[in-house]
């Protein structure tokens, strides 16, 4: 049976994550992600903020999606982690990535160098050190392989459904031989809107795509070329909010869940009966001011009804 899940975005503050995971819990959810670019310019500390919520959970298995291997040393990864594995009695699940050249290079500031090669060396220190599993971020094929060979599962975003399908091939033919099928977890994050209009929806995709090449080749790639080059062409000359307007339907309707929550529902279960996902986290991806009460409200509303 596919597993659900659900991360709030990047920008989210601690207080509405904190919330977020009560109503996660509550509702018997199997993961709660939280993800990380860069917290001294928005969002959290990823590791710090599971760390602050690890012994307040009963049900769901808390876990990063994703925390980047430059930032932060192998070393200080795997204290934190064994720290969250420890108090939440084992419930924690460790997701890793390289990020892009434009978070690393521009945020960071620091050399986008040998990403794979650094993403491997992270990986074999940590599972000789670590008792969870660690799953690998993966867009491209050549990572989702090496995720296969190396990790104990892998977490796709903004990928079409064809290239999910094909990759889950790939992924059990380089299994195969290892007999580790089962045990391996393919998790998709899926943005997810409680809204009539797809405005916000659009903005998200127009700021994935415009500014990191990461996503948007793959997409290109998919079938949506000529939509990929417009919304980077308004982003780089005008900026977000223009290039949103070049977000078409059928992007939208391949990348992301937006509606009313009955409306959400309803997409939600027509995944769930056509996927070969193991998990769907339902990703909130939302300016700060964004995490209201009747987000909440709709949340557990949402959460309740696929129950």
């Amino acid at each position: 049976m596919i597993k659900i899940g659900i991360e709030l975005g990047i920008r989210a503050p601690l207080d509405a994550i904190k919330r977020a995971v009560q109503i996660a819990d509550s509702n018997s959810l199997e993961y709660f992600l939280v993800p990380e670019t860069h917290p001294k310019v928005f969002g959290v500390d990823a590791l710090d903020s599971l760390l602050k919520m690890s012994e307040k959970v009963n049900h769901v298995k808390l876990g990063t999606g994703i925390i980047n291997v430059f930032s932060r040393t192998k070393e200080e990864i795997l204290e934190s982690v064994n720290q969250i594995h420890t108090k939440t009695g084992g419930k924690f699940v460790l997701g890793i990535g390289t990020s892009a050249p434009v978070i690393i290079e521009k945020m960071w500031k620091m050399e986008f160098k040998k990403p794979i090669s650094r993403l491997k060396e992270y990986t074999k220190f940590l599972k000789m050190n670590y008792p969870g599993p660690v799953y690998w971020a993966a867009v491209g094929e050549k990572t989702t392989k090496l995720a296969a060979e190396n990790a104990d599962g892998v977490i796709f975003f903004l990928k079409p459904k064809i290239q999910i399908s094909n990759h889950i091939d790939m992924i059990n033919y380089t299994l195969g031989s290892a007999n580790k099928i089962n045990e391996f977890n393919v998790i998709s994050i899926i943005p997810t809107f409680f809204e009539e209009n797809s405005n916000q929806a659009k903005m998200t995709l127009a700021s994935y795509i415009g500014a990191n090449e990461f996503y948007s080749a793959p997409l290109a790639n998919a079938g949506f070329k000529e939509e990929v080059e417009k919304i980077k062409d308004s982003y780089n000359k005008v900026g977000l909010k223009d290039a949103a307007q070049n977000v078409g339907e059928a992007l939208l309707d391949e990348l992301t869940i937006s509606g009313s929550v009955e409306s959400c529902k309803e997409k939600i279960c027509k995944i769930i009966e056509n996927t070969r996902l193991k998990t769907i986290i339902l990703g909130f991806d939302l300016p700060e001011d964004k995490y209201t009460d009747d987000f909440f409200e709709k949340l557990d509303k949402l959460l309740k009804s696929l129950q």
